[in-house]
C-alpha cells in the first residue's frame, strides 16, 4: 500500500469518529458551531468559533477551494485537528497555496453533529504590510506572550494585555509601579524589566508582583536561556536569577549601557553602547567581550537560519556566522534600529516608524508602517505574524 494511501486510510478512520461513528448517538449535537471563522497568517491560519461546554472540536483542512467532511481527505495536506480549543491555531502551512477548514463537534464519545461550510484562506509572508490598531494611552516600550495573552507595556508602569485572535481588543493591566517598563520575556513566569531597577513578575498577566532587583540602575532588555533569566541595563548591569524572584548582580566588565540581551546558538549575548558585545556560555554567570567591529549603539540581537543579526543606532545591521567575526552589512536606513526578529524572515523596527525585512540577514528591504512613530517593541506573534508597539501607543500587526 502507497504511504499516500495508507496516510488517506488513517484519515478516513480518525474522520469516521467524527462523522458517524461512536457511541451515544443520541447525545450527538444538533447544530454546528457558530461563529467560524478563519484568518490567513504567516505559514499558518487560526481558527477561531463560539465553544460551547462538553463538546470536543474536530478541525477538517486540506489544500483545496473548498471541501466537505466526506472529501477533504482526497485533497494534499489533509488533516484532523482534534481537540481543537478556540483560537486554533494550524501551522506548517505553505504561503501562497489556498488551503479549506470547516469544524464539527461530538459530545462524549457520540457521533458527529453537523459540519460548518468550509472557509478557504491562503497564507501568505508577513512583514511587509502593516496595520494600525487603535493607540493606546501610553508610550509602549515593548510586546511579549505570557499566559496564552500578549502583554505590552510602556511608560508610566502601564501594562496592556489581549487574546489571540484578530478580533481581541487591548484591555489595561495593573501594574502596582509608575516606573517605565522596557522588556519582557517568558520562561514558565512573566518578567518585566524597567527604570530605576524594576522587575514585575506575574503567571497570568492579571496579578503583578514587584521584586527586590537590588538596583536603581535603568534594565533595558531580559532574556531567558540556559535555566536562567538575565536583565542588562545602563552602567553595565546585569542581573541573574533562576526563579525570576531573588535576582544576583554579576560582574560585566563594562561600564557600558546595555540594551539588548538573547540566545544565540550556546551563549547568552548582551550587547549596547559603543558597539558593546559580551557572551556567557554559563547562564549568564560569566561574561566574555566580543570584538563587534563597530562603534554604533547595539539595540536588539537575533538568530536567522544563516547567522546572528545584531541592529542598532544610524541603521546599523551586523552578521556573523560564530559570534566572533561581525560583518556590517547596508542598511537602506539611517535611522535607529531598536528591535529585530526572525519568523519566516527577519524584520527589524526603530525610529521614524522605520521596518525592514530580510531573508538572509544581509538583504535589506524597507517596508512602509503608515507611521512615523518610534517603534519601539516587536513580537513574532503565535500565528507567526508580528506585532510591533511604540510611542503615542502605537501598535500595529504584519499578517
Amino acid at each position: 500500500m502507497s504511504s499516500w494511501l495508507q496516510r488517506a486510510t488513517a484519515l478516513a478512520a480518525v474522520a469516521l469518529v467524527a462523522s458517524c461513528g461512536g457511541s451515544n448517538t443520541d447525545n450527538a449535537p444538533t447544530t454546528a458551531p457558530t461563529g467560524f471563522a478563519v484568518e490567513a497568517g504567516d505559514t499558518s491560519v487560526v481558527v477561531t468559533w463560539d465553544m460551547e461546554p462538553g463538546l470536543t472540536y474536530w478541525i477538517f483542512s486540506a489544500a483545496a477551494p473548498s471541501i466537505t467532511r466526506d472529501s477533504y481527505s482526497r485533497f494534499a495536506g489533509a488533516r484532523i485537528t482534534q481537540p481543537a480549543t478556540s483560537p486554533q491555531i494550524i501551522s506548517a502551512l505553505a504561503n501562497g497555496t489556498t488551503y479549506s477548514f470547516l469544524i464539527n463537534a461530538t459530545r462524549d464519545g457520540s457521533a458527529a453533529g453537523p459540519a460548518t461550510m468550509s472557509i478557504a484562506a491562503v497564507p501568505r509572508l508577513a512583514g511587509a504590510i502593516w496595520t494600525a490598531g487603535a493607540p493606546l494611552g501610553a508610550d509602549l516600550n515593548t510586546i511579549g506572550f505570557g499566559s496564552a495573552k500578549y502583554v505590552a507595556a510602556g511608560a508610566g508602569g502601564a501594562i496592556f494585555t489581549r487574546g489571540l485572535a484578530s478580533t481581541d481588543a487591548w484591555t489595561p493591566a495593573t501594574s502596582g509601579v509608575t516606573a517605565s517598563l522596557n522588556a519582557i520575556v517568558t520562561g514558565g513566569t512573566i518578567v518585566i524589566v524597567g527604570d530605576n531597577g524594576s522587575i514585575l513578575t506575574s503567571a497570568d498577566t492579571v496579578t503583578w508582583t514587584a521584586q527586590a532587583s537590588g538596583t536603581t540602575a535603568r534594565l533595558n532588555n531580559v532574556t531567558f536561556g540556559q535555566l536562567a533569566y538575565v536583565a542588562v541595563g545602563d552602567n553595565g548591569t546585569i542581573l541573574r536569577s533562576t526563579d525570576a524572584t531573588t535576582w544576583t548582580a554579576v560582574a560585566s566588565g563594562t561600564t557600558s549601557n546595555l540594551y539588548a540581551v538573547t540566545v544565540l546558538g550556546t551563549s547568552i549575548v548582551a550587547g549596547g553602547a559603543n558597539g558593546t558585545l559580551l557572551s556567557s556560555t554559563d547562564g549568564g554567570l560569566t561574561w566574555t567581550p566580543l570584538a563587534s567591529g563597530t562603534t554604533s549603539t547595539l539595540r536588539a540581537l537575533v538568530a536567522s537560519t544563516t547567522s546572528y543579526v545584531a541592529v542598532g543606532d544610524g541603521g546599523t545591521i551586523l552578521t556573523s556566522i560564530d559570534l566572533n567575526t561581525w560583518t556590517a552589512q547596508t542598511s537602506p536606513t539611517t535611522q535607529a534600529l531598536r528591535r529585530v526578529v526572525f519568523g519566516t524572515q527577519l524584520v527589524a523596527v526603530g525610529s521614524g516608524g522605520v521596518a525592514l525585512t530580510s531573508p538572509d540577514g544581509i538583504s535589506w528591504t524597507a517596508v512602509n508602517t503608515g507611521t512615523t512613530a518610534e517603534l519601539r517593541g516587536l513580537l513574532r506573534g503565535l500565528s507567526f505574524d508580528y506585532f510591533a508597539v511604540g510611542v503615542g501607543g502605537v501598535n500595529l500587526v504584519s499578517r
